[in-house]
């Protein structure tokens, strides 16, 4: 009988092992690339595509972060003459202000001002940004890179208002967009930049192959 009990006690402690295993490994993120739910507002993001596109690649990024101008040069146009420019996808750009804590944020404003007035200006400065890192470095202070990001976002969207800008700019009018971004961004436990998700499900080595996969498995 002792035996007998012995045995149900180490049976029932296996169980409860294994169960607590299937529980605990998964979120510790192992290989999957599926992450934890969570609110997407893609209706306030900068976006390339049409909104009704029935595949959504959202691009967490920081305007300093070199990986994001390399994907913003080799991935990001053909994924847009692939699968934007056919209707399969649209793009959504999110701020996740990695580099530098001040002036990441601080460009992250920026495209958000640009945002406000046209989402076809953010699409044309977004690249001019990304690619200025090295002259943003040159400049030092943030007051410095923010009045450069805005010559250049003047420059290459002319379109917009300047005025309207500076004043978005200097009154940080859009600085709970960019910490809305930021906030999603943890609660995804993203990384790093760029992440990228497909359909909310994270693309854990965003290659062009990759992404070019899981775009075409989201779309059937």
């Amino acid at each position: 009988m002792k035996n007998t009990q012995n045995l149900t006690i180490i049976t029932v402690v296996v169980v409860a092992v294994i169960l607590l295993a299937a529980i605990i490994v998964p979120r510790l993120g192992g290989s999957s690339p599926q992450v934890a739910a969570a609110d997407f507002d893609y209706a306030s993001q900068p976006r390339a595509g049409s909104p009704d596109a029935p595949v959504r690649v959202a691009v967490f990024f920081d305007f300093l972060c070199p990986h994001c101008a390399d994907f913003g040069e080799s991935v990001t146009p053909i994924l847009k003459r692939e699968f934007v420019d056919t209707g399969v996808a649209a793009i959504y750009f999110f701020n996740f202000p990695v580099i530098d804590a001040t002036i990441s944020r601080s460009l992250g404003m920026v495209g958000e001002c640009v945002l406000l007035q046209s989402n076809d200006a953010f699409l044309a400065i977004e690249p001019v940004l990304l690619r200025s890192r090295a002259t943003f470095a040159s400049l030092g202070t943030n007051s410095a890179i923010t009045a450069r990001a805005v010559s250049l976002a003047l420059d290459y969207a002319p379109s917009l208002d300047a005025a309207t800008l500076n004043t978005c700019v200097s009154e940080s009018a859009t600085a709970a967009a960019v910490e809305a971004d930021v906030a999603l961004a943890r609660a995804l436990n993203l990384g790093g930049t760029p992440s990228v998700l497909v359909n909310g499900v994270l693309v854990a080595n965003p290659t062009l192959e990759n992404i070019r996969r899981a775009i075409q498995s989201a779309a059937g």
